[in-house]
């Protein structure tokens, strides 16, 4: 028995020796090329394919934006072109809302139940939980994120969002909107799995004069893990009496 346990002793510690030297073998990550040939799989991570300061209609042209919406916007690029840009729910560590936390240059990785899916920003640790078995609660619940509930239309994944907190921007130049925000997104695979795209009709009767359409795709990127970001620790843009003050 003394002999037996003796034996197992020498075998581990020439395990943890070999590992200690780097002699081990080292683990393989299996990283597939493509996603799933599942098209509703939309699981995995995905990155930006392509950063947009300033979100452009489907056309190329800016937001229909109403008489308020260009006096809020003017007076967004106003302030910032003079040095003291207004804050925005970013500034202050807040979620980035919807629809523009999915124009964010971080990657995003997608999380599939039948009940839900999940989809997890590096940025700031944002977090949108589409809910696939239940329609908008009434009253609507105003969050940054909104709520969000989703179904399948053939192979496409369609997300309506609505009680988006109205500190949110659409985008990080100055289009913003109000309580009555509407966002519909279809999302789905293209170029055989390789990346997927997000079309997303934007309405706001108060902010927009019709209703506008954008576009966004992202590359499937199995070589990259979502890492911490945290805002809170290093906030060099934190505003002061809603200015963001560079430090």
């Amino acid at each position: 028995m003394a002999a037996s346990r003796a034996a197992k002793f020498t075998a581990a510690l020439a395990v943890g020796l070999g590992l200690l030297s780097g002699s081990a073998p080292a683990a393989t990550l299996y990283r597939p090329e493509v996603s799933s040939k599942d098209p509703r799989d939309l699981s995995g991570v995905w990155f930006l394919r392509r950063y947009n300061r300033v979100i452009p209609t489907l056309e190329g042209t800016p937001p229909p934006m109403t008489e308020r919406a260009k006096l809020e916007w003017a007076k967004r690029v106003v302030a910032e072109a003079n040095g003291a840009p207004i804050a925005d729910a970013s500034s202050h560590c807040w979620p980035h809302g919807t629809p523009r936390v999915m124009n964010s240059p971080y990657p995003l990785q997608i999380f599939q139940t039948a009940n839900q899916v999940i989809i997890a920003h590096e940025v700031a640790h944002n977090t949108r939980y589409v809910h696939m078995q239940r329609g908008h609660l009434t009253p609507a619940k105003v969050s940054f994120m909104g709520d969000s509930v989703g179904h399948w239309e053939g192979d496409t994944l369609v997300i309506d969002t609505v009680g988006v907190d109205d500190r949110t921007w659409i985008d990080e130049q100055g289009v913003i909107h109000g309580p009555k925000l509407h966002t519909v997104e279809r999302i789905r695979k293209i170029e055989d799995g390789k990346a997927i795209e997000n079309v997303v009709t934007v309405e706001d009767t108060d902010f927009f004069t019709k209703p506008w359409v954008f576009r966004d795709t992202y590359a499937w990127r199995p070589d990259l893990r979502l890492t911490e970001y945290v805002c809170e620790e290093n906030n060099r843009n934190a505003p002061q009496d809603g200015v963001t003050v560079a430090k």
